[in-house]
């Protein structure tokens, strides 16, 4: 029989050969018509007394399984559907369980997910010792858990404390950890030999079973629950406290996991948070691809080396980049060296490697090398005339085709080009602090931006493993448009008598990093006035704000602003609050959030609710199982 997601075939010594090969995918996932193909299979082993020992690997090199499709779970409208995806895995991977034949899995690459899951029936797994072989349980990253009875066959093999941390942290395991752990039980040391050594784990035992007893278990939940739980909020992401109870149902038995995972799996999915989180992870995926390819630059040159400026330079020279450094103070650029050189020593591993990147790096106090670079970045003071000085220089040392960009939070773009021969040389890439650690770039296009310039300032963020969304140029972008209404509905409603630790617990509670009170001390109380004037808004002629600005309470810098400052700690006095009066108060504060986010998508300001959502999520911390302001604001309920 023909199969079009599958190879099957038998060798000399009566063993079957099974490989997953999906069609029309780069890559493999477990689509429901895979999946129903395997079970016919299943049947057809099963019902061949000629076979000796069956052994499946991956019919795509470099890749095992990458898990179950997850767009595909958009289909599935109620219990009733989940349960019958559910029922049909089980039936192939008890099938496997049933045979009375040797069994092997050969894993060479990503094996996550459901793609973990469908290995751990067979009696031996084997794994290609490299890098890029990777295996783990990330689906409380989209708000559930195994499904396929990972949980069980997972405590099967590696016990209870490693289970957990698998399911609940959705970290992933290289191929060392994972033998070390026992959830695998051989390597190989290439895909070359991968066939080999499958052949001949056929003939050993099955991997052990482990028992725990009922102590262990019981302190391993006490633990997991401490980590894991405390830290989450039960109603938006109830994931951790029902994998939790989970466990604690089964009582340690690794078939009532297997068996009682639907009844979990099921409402997790269908919940909000799983749908936000999985409508995220889409959108995410979806703004990576429009960052793949080459931007056509080898060498980046910045001008400024302040803060911004330096991680900028060092975040391009990390990403494989040579760079130039410019700025008027010489000091200034030692100084980002010495914490550009930080940088490379906490994320690169070698010296070798360490000094690689600092040889791509080099200082070029009076912009000697702007002439070389196909892309300069200006990172100086955010004042309009001292953007255009640069600006007029730089062009007239640029080479042809080099881009010109500006890393303004709030200038437009056209403003800044005015002083230009060839405006349409001019994006901005409005990157966020710190820009080591936050992902998002807003690349910013004018009335006359070169499209294909843009295109490349796209691919050149993907190349520095930011994520790109393009932005229309007005006052505030995105980012800055949708938070700096929020932090002022906070203050006015603070003015108008609501306590300030309320107003931040409320946020807190509803997953945002910090309340919007604290971050406006974070970011600076003149930042946040400055920026208001920018964006034409007139709660930044708040009596209250200027009176402090003018006091120079300006939050945390100077020790005191809307609360007193210890170092990096806002001193204020804490109370409980009634969840419904929080709920009520994060909606009020939100509102304004939202609504320049509708505004944003209606006047072609970005692309879509998705990019909106995405830009609030990776630039303002907006919890993403919450969706973003508009995907939270448009769920029904």
């Amino acid at each position: 029989m023909g199969y079009q997601h599958w190879r099957y075939s038998k060798d000399n010594d009566k063993t079957a050969w099974l490989e997953i090969d999906v069609k029309d995918s780069s890559v493999n996932i477990l689509r429901i018509e895979v999946m129903q193909e395997w079970a016919e299979i299943m049947k057809e082993i099963a019902a061949d007394t000629d076979v000796a020992g069956l052994c499946m690997l991956s019919g795509k090199p470099g890749g095992f399984v990458y898990g179950a499709d997850i767009a595909e779970f958009n289909t599935l409208a109620n219990e009733a559907d989940v349960h019958n995806l559910i029922a049909l895995a089980a039936s192939v991977l008890s099938a496997i369980e049933k045979l009375d034949i040797p069994t092997v899995c050969g894993i060479d690459g990503v094996a996550v997910g459901g793609g973990l899951e469908i290995a751990l029936p067979f009696d031996r797994i084997v794994a290609v010792g490299q890098k890029h072989t990777k295996l783990g349980f990330p689906e409380i990253n989209l708000g559930i858990f195994p499904g396929y009875g990972g949980t069980g066959r997972a405590l099967r093999r590696v016990g209870i404390e490693a289970t957990l941390d698998m399911v609940l942290s959705g970290r992933l395991l290289g191929a060392e950890e994972a033998l070390s752990l026992q959830l695998i039980d051989r390597l190989a040391d290439d895909a070359d030999s991968l066939r080999d050594i499958m052949r001949n784990e056929l003939a050993k035992p099955k991997a052990a079973c482990r028992v725990e007893s009922d102590t262990r278990f019981a302190a391993a939940l006490a633990v997991a629950e401490e980590r894991y739980c405390s830290l989450a909020i039960e109603a938006a992401t109830p994931a951790p406290f029902k994998i939790v109870q989970h466990f604690r149902r089964s009582g340690g038995d690794w078939q009532k996991l297997v068996e009682s995972e639907r009844q979990t799996f099921a409402p997790l999915l269908l919940g909000e948070a799983s749908y936000h989180l999985r409508r995220i992870f889409l959108i995410k995926d979806a703004v990576r691809k429009t960052a793949r390819g080459d931007s056509q630059i080898s060498h980046v040159h910045v001008i400024g080396a302040g803060t911004m400026g330096g991680d900028i330079a060092a975040v391009a020279a990390l990403n494989g980049f040579s760079v130039s450094l410019s700025d008027r103070d010489a000091s200034a650029v030692e100084t980002a060296l010495t914490r550009a050189k930080t940088l490379f020593e906490r994320r690169l591993k070698s010296d070798t490697t360490i000094a690689e990147a600092m040889s791509r790096l080099v200082a070029d106090i009076g912009g000697a090398h702007i002439g070389d670079a196909d892309i300069i970045i200006e990172a100086v003071a955010e004042r309009l005339e001292v953007k255009q000085a640069v600006f007029k220089e730089v062009e007239k040392l640029a080479k042809p085709g080099a881009i010109l960009a500006t890393n303004t939070s709030s200038i437009m773009i056209e403003d800044i080009a005015a002083c230009l021969n060839q405006p349409e040389r001019l994006i901005g890439l409005h990157f966020f602090n710190p820009v080591p650690v936050l992902p998002l770039i807003e690349v910013i296009f004018g009335e006359r931006s070169d499209k294909d310039i843009l295109a490349r300032a796209m691919r050149f963020s993907g190349q520095l493993k930011k994520m790109p969304v393009k932005v229309k140029s007005v006052k505030g972008f995105l980012v800055n448009r949708a938070l700096l209404p929020y932090i002022f509905k906070a203050i006015c409603l603070m003015k108008a008598g609501e306590n300030a630790d309320k107003i931040d617990q409320a946020m807190v509670r509803f997953g945002m990093p910090m309340g919007p009170i604290e971050l406006a001390d974070q970011v600076g109380l003149d930042v946040c006035y400055d920026v208001g004037k920018v964006l034409g808004m007139p709660e930044a002629a708040d009596s209250e704000l200027a009176a402090k600005c003018s006091d120079a309470m300006l939050g945390r810098k100077t020790g005191a602003g809307f609360y007193e400052w210890e170092g990096k700690k806002a001193l204020r006095e804490r109370a409980v609050y009634p969840q419904e009066e929080l709920d009520a108060l994060a909606a009020d504060l939100l509102a304004p959030m939202i609504d320049k986010c509708r505004t944003a998508v209606e006047d072609g300001i970005v692309a879509s609710a998705d990019d909106a959502d995405i830009g609030c999520i990776l630039g303002i911390g907006f919890p993403r199982y919450r969706g973003g302001p508009l995907g939270w604001a448009d769920y029904p309920r």
